[in-house]
């Protein structure tokens, strides 16, 4: 099972009392946000199988990657799936896509060109990678009000933020405010 926390840092440690224990100063590694991408870290890879559809493979077995997703809210999820008797049974989401919101539904398209297409997959999660313990700080390269889902889950929106701004704060979700892709990054 996919791992929602960040590989060095598997428990959350005490700081209280610990001055060097956890201090944050420096990055150590940085993403590229990407508004309504799967969190394809969670534990279940930012998807979850709510109707299992039926004609897939013609009625066979099988695993298949590559597997394209129709959606009105986002684009560009793809999934590995795995058949069994025609029905697709396990899903995996393994392209994060854009535009999503946790809650949307994808319906999978056809995997072989022999039918199905009612299998549907609800997105369950669109936080920044790796933010289930701690959210992550931002750069932001070009001037934007910045939306975001703070680490306590509330939403804010900083307004005229500079191009070259580091906002110190512990975000799980961008909502709104990039114009293009490299616009703003996830500093961990």
């Amino acid at each position: 099972m996919a791992n929602q926390f960040n590989s060095w840092e598997p428990v959350l440690d005490p700081v209280n009392g610990v001055m060097q224990q956890e201090p944050r100063i420096l990055a150590h590694d940085a993403h590229v946000v990407v508004i309504g991408a799967v969190n394809t870290t969670y534990g279940d890879t930012g998807v979850k199988l709510t109707n299992q559809g039926a004609g897939y493979d013609g009625g066979g077995s099988g695993t298949f990657t590559g597997v394209t997703t129709t959606s009105a809210g986002g684009s560009g999820l793809i999934l590995t799936c795995e058949v069994l008797g025609g029905k697709i049974v396990n899903v995996t989401a393994t392209a994060a896509g854009s535009g999503y919101a946790a809650g949307d539904t994808a319906t999978i398209d056809d995997i072989t060109g022999t039918g199905g297409g009612s299998a549907e997959v609800e997105i369950t999660n669109v936080d920044i990678p790796n933010t289930g313990k701690r959210g992550a700080c931002l750069y932001v390269g070009a001037t934007a009000n910045v939306e975001v889902v703070l680490e306590g889950g509330s939403e804010v929106t900083f307004k005229a933020v500079q191009a070259g701004s580091f906002l110190p704060i512990l975000v799980k979700e961008v909502k709104s405010g990039i114009a293009a892709p490299g616009d703003i990054l996830a500093l961990y």
